[in-house]
């Protein structure tokens, strides 16, 4: 398959809004894609939620350090602080973000990266929560005060392992999940599915974490699609998700370095796209 035909498309399974930097990346690459959002993703806006948000951000300058599951999670931070005037991010709490993507967003904001996890954004670019805990292991945590900003419901892995060693560990859900719910008619129509055949445009799916792929393969099992995109490549982020998509009948599974827009072009170029 080359990418001289014009025809040929991958599926962007990102929120809606979070995909407009990856389609662009693909564009000026030559590679079309579609757009099929698995997650949807919204600001905190319940009262009582967001005085707890509040009150968190009143006392970062007593934490340690703060860890940013994603760059959506920088997202909604900042737009938070931008809603009071009173409140600012400390000039001296460093972040640790997951993924390239997030440390990008850090350092957009001007907000200070830890140095003691790594030099700069691209050193953190290949960073899961497992990668994490491998360096945050050689660091004595004990007594260490860290907030996590997320979305609401998301892995524990990283507070469960730092609260075991010690750190007292806080929580800032920053905004709410929502699983989209499309029609057998829109999904078909998405990927190009007609009298039970996988259009063979469709060059890859992919997925930038195990919550798109869980909701995208409901769907699929709801429309008994399973067989019919089993030999669909798929492009996801990390082993963790590779073990997913496997699980869930996918043949053709690559792994990008990280689940940023470079990442995933770079997969796309030399192994799906040639």
């Amino acid at each position: 398959m080359t990418n001289s035909d014009a025809n040929t498309r991958v599926l962007v399974t990102r929120p809606a809004g979070q995909s407009d930097r990856l389609v662009d990346v693909l564009a000026d690459a030559g590679i079309a894609s579609s757009c099929l959002p698995m997650l949807s993703l919204d600001i905190v806006t319940e009262a009582s939620k967001c005085e707890r948000i509040k009150k968190q951000l009143q006392q970062l300058d007593r934490q340690d350090f703060a860890i940013f599951i994603s760059s959506n999670a920088v997202k909604y931070t900042a737009e938070f602080l931008e809603q009071d005037n009173q409140l600012k991010w400390p000039s001296t709490l460093p972040c640790i973000p997951i993924g390239g993507a997030t440390a990008q967003a850090i350092c957009d904001l001007g907000w200070p990266l830890d140095k003691n996890v790594s030099d700069g954004s691209e050193g953190l670019a290949a960073y899961g929560s497992e990668k994490l805990l491998e360096q945050l292991g050689q660091r004595d945590v004990s007594g260490k005060r860290i907030s996590i900003f997320r979305g609401e419901g998301g892995r524990e892995l990283l507070a469960k392992n730092l609260s075991a060693r010690g750190a007292i560990v806080d929580y800032c859900e920053m905004y709410q999940r929502q699983h989209p719910n499309y029609s057998s008619e829109a999904i078909k129509s998405a990927l190009g599915v007609t009298d039970n055949k996988v259009d063979d445009k469709l060059a890859a799916i992919l997925f930038a974490s195990g919550e798109t792929l869980d909701n995208f393969c409901r769907h699929i099992e709801r429309d008994q699609l399973q067989v019919v995109l089993e030999s669909v490549p798929v492009i996801v982020p990390s082993e963790r998700i590779q073990v997913l998509a496997a699980a869930y009948g996918f043949k053709k599974i690559h792994i990008a370095v990280n689940a940023s827009a470079e990442g995933f072009l770079q997969v796309i170029k030399e192994q799906v796209i040639r």
